[in-house]
């Protein structure tokens, strides 16, 4: 199956809007799963929810930390489980998001240390790198307390970016975005992987990371 924006781990947020009797409904989800021909999202039921009839047109948008992607869908049917609403979204073109991201990103590693206010330090490698922030897999599951704290991320540039940036280095707070046990990769079935996002990223810093960013894709 070709590469799907609603399988990214840096996807934080996904909503669906469509209009009910000319009233515009906009509705959080989270994504379940897809097959070849639909894919299925759920929220939290509302008091106030308005079952769309089959078939209605809708707009599924996609907000990653590096940017927003967003496709023209049908919700083919949609039901309640439990306190759940269960929506079952036609994507013809599963691959078929417009990007509306500004920025770059890459599958780059480059000697990351995530230091927090207690002493706690992760030591690790991007496994992919953006704009917005980072993701890395690791084998351990770390606390969920670190999950609501900043902490002080520094990415160490390879020797060729020096004349760039002569620290050799980048330093930005950073905030935990989410983790997921990898279920689908070989190379790192089992592990877990973590994606944070910067926080006030500096202007010369984001202009240096667009940089080297770029010339990775190049």
């Amino acid at each position: 199956m070709r590469y799907n924006i609603l399988r990214d781990p840096l996807a934080n947020n996904i909503f669906i809007s469509y209009k009910d009797h000319e009233i515009k409904r906009v509705i959080e989800v989270l994504f379940r799963f897809m097959d070849t021909k639909q894919a299925y999202f759920s929220a939290p039921r509302d008091k106030v929810f308005a079952k769309p009839k089959k078939k209605t047109d809708a707009l599924v948008k996609v907000y990653s930390i590096d940017g927003v992607y967003q496709a023209n869908v049908q919700i083919n049917d949609s039901q309640y489980a439990m306190d759940e609403v269960l929506f079952e979204v036609s994507l013809p073109k599963l691959w078929n998001f417009d990007n509306l991201r500004s920025s770059a990103r890459n599958r780059v590693s480059l000697e990351a240390t995530i230091k927090y206010n207690d002493g706690f330090e992760i030591n690790t490698h991007t496994y992919d790198l953006a704009l917005g922030g980072i993701a890395f897999y690791s084998k351990q599951k770390f606390s969920e307390i670190y999950h609501k704290s900043p902490a002080i991320l520094t990415l160490k540039f390879p020797k060729e970016m020096w004349l760039q940036n002569p620290d050799g280095q980048l330093v930005v707070e950073t905030n935990f975005v989410r983790m997921r046990q990898e279920e689908n990769d070989e190379k790192h079935y089992g592990e877990y992987l973590y994606c944070y996002k910067f926080v006030n990223l500096p202007k010369d810093d984001e202009d240096l990371l667009r940089g080297f960013l770029i010339q990775k894709i190049d």
